[in-house]
C-alpha cells in the first residue's frame, strides 16, 4: 500500500514544480482580485493536485507501454 503513495526522486521533482507554479500562478490572481492569500492557498492545492495526477497519470503510462526491440514485442 505504501509503494503506492510514495513518490521517486522525479515525482518528488514534479510536485515541488506544481506547488511553486501553482502558488505563484495563485499569488498573480490573488493581487487581480484582491485575495492574495486565498490565492497563494489555492494555488498550492491545486499545484499539488495538479502534479501528482501527472504523476500518477505517467506511472500508468510507463506501465502499460510496449517496448519494440529489432522488430520484436516485449
Amino acid at each position: 500500500m505504501f509503494e503506492k503513495i510514495s513518490l521517486s526522486d522525479k515525482e518528488n521533482e514534479i510536485l515541488a514544480k506544481g506547488i511553486a507554479a501553482g502558488v505563484g500562478l495563485g499569488i498573480v490572481v490573488g493581487l487581480l482580485l484582491n485575495y492574495v492569500i486565498l490565492g497563494f492557498a489555492a494555488g498550492g492545492v491545486v499545484g499539488i493536485l495538479c502534479s501528482l495526477t501527472y504523476s500518477f497519470y505517467m506511472r500508468i503510462k510507463s506501465r502499460n507501454s510496449v517496448t519494440i526491440k529489432n522488430g520484436y514485442r516485449k
